[in-house]
């Protein structure tokens, strides 16, 4: 017996064994080894709804396998809400393999904020017929619960009134506001206003001009559509003054105020009494077609206060009424015993052209033309320069 051939005959029979056994292991185990799948799910909380909110995510490996370039799901299951992205694949469908190997496949998944788990289940099959038997899972916890959070907010509101002049446009921010409301206000020929009324602030007031009010629209930033949208309407009694009314008014002079009533044109008789801080009264009296004045010395610290027809008007203060340019700054003027003087006891009421002074002062009114009036009929007449 050759027992060097015996030995070596054996130890090749061994490491042929040895390498056909590893063959069959490589050739069973590397479909399963180059074929996988994986799930993976991160949770968020989103405050704006109050729910919880899973990313979830398919990774699939097919090993750069031949054939294997696509795959499709052959179970999809996930608790305790569908899984928006990731689906069951149909038998039908077309192409039978959509999903792309080697790419991650993403879905969204929401739950309520008081949820628990979620977990996302599938099986995957590969356009090479491979099948994953073992079912890839993917198990989410959550901590506590998701709530919603309160945006602040704002109540913007608007309102617009016509006036004779224009329109009045009220911005407000609801009690319950707790964000400022921001508006931008838009009339005709370019005219725009931005106004800001914060929470918890009284509303607030714009003013537009009759000639930038043909339209009017109002928005807040909050919102896309417009809150108001309005124009002026002229009201009722803004009808401008007729022809045959009454005009009222004074003049100043270097040392006096020249008093008028212009009443030719009216239909009524209308009363002017001057009352001075000094303790005199005057009354001057225009009825129907009359044109009176009256004139008073002007002094230094002299008020008169004075009434048409009972109504009161504003004082008027010498020291602080505007003089003729012409006039002697360093001169005080100084009263005079007459009895157009209030301060110097008073005198009658002047009805007519009675007295020299009385006409001059008329003939100086009519010329300068300088007398500003305050027309009224059956009106309140304001007294003004």
């Amino acid at each position: 017996m050759n027992l060097l051939k015996s030995k070596l005959r054996r130890a090749t029979a061994v490491v042929a064994g040895t390498l056909i056994g590893f063959a069959g292991v490589a050739f069973f185990a590397a479909p399963a080894s180059a074929h996988s799948s994986d799930v993976k799910g991160t949770p968020w909380c989103d405050t704006a709804t109050g729910e919880w909110v899973v990313d979830w995510e398919v990774n699939t490996d097919n090993g750069n396998e031949r054939g294997a370039e696509n795959y499709r799901f052959l179970l999809v299951e996930s608790k305790p809400t569908p899984v928006e992205g990731i689906v069951h694949t149909p038998d039908d469908a077309d192409p039978a393999f959509p999903h792309k190997s080697n790419e991650p496949l993403k879905g969204v998944q929401r739950v309520p904020g008081d949820t628990r788990f979620a977990k996302l289940e599938v099986q995957v099959k590969w356009s090479d017929e491979w099948i994953e038997y073992e079912h890839r899972k993917g198990f989410v916890k959550f901590r506590g619960t998701c709530s919603k959070e309160e945006t602040p907010t704002a109540e913007p509101d608007a309102s617009l009134a016509s006036t004779c002049d224009g329109v009045t446009v009220t911005l407000t921010n609801g009690e319950d506001a707790k964000a400022d409301a921001e508006f931008t206000v838009k009339g005709s020929k370019g005219f725009e206003k931005t106004v800001t009324v914060k929470a918890g602030d009284k509303p607030a007031t714009l003013d537009i001009p009759a000639e930038n009010a043909a339209k009017v629209v109002v928005t807040e930033k909050s919102s896309d559509k417009p809150i108001l949208e309005g124009k002026w309407e002229k009201p009722a009694d803004c009808t401008p003054p007729s022809e045959g009314q009454t005009e009222i008014g004074y003049e100043v002079t270097c040392d006096s105020l020249i008093f008028g009533i212009d009443n030719t044109e009216g239909t009524e008789t209308f009363t002017l009494v001057l009352k001075s801080n000094k303790g005199a009264t005057k009354t001057l009296v225009a009825k129907a077609g009359e044109e009176k004045t009256l004139t008073v010395k002007g002094e230094k610290g002299l008020v008169i206060n004075a009434t048409i027809n009972g109504e009161a008007q504003e004082p008027l203060k010498w020291d602080e009424l505007k003089k003729p340019e012409d006039c002697d700054a360093t001169s005080t003027p100084t009263p005079t015993p007459t009895e157009s003087t209030p301060g110097e006891g008073g005198g009658l009421p002047v009805t007519g052209p009675v007295a020299g002074s009385i006409a001059g002062g008329a003939a100086l009114l009519l010329a300068a033309g300088a007398v500003l009036f305050i027309l009224a009929r059956r009106r309140k007449v304001k007294f003004t320069a």
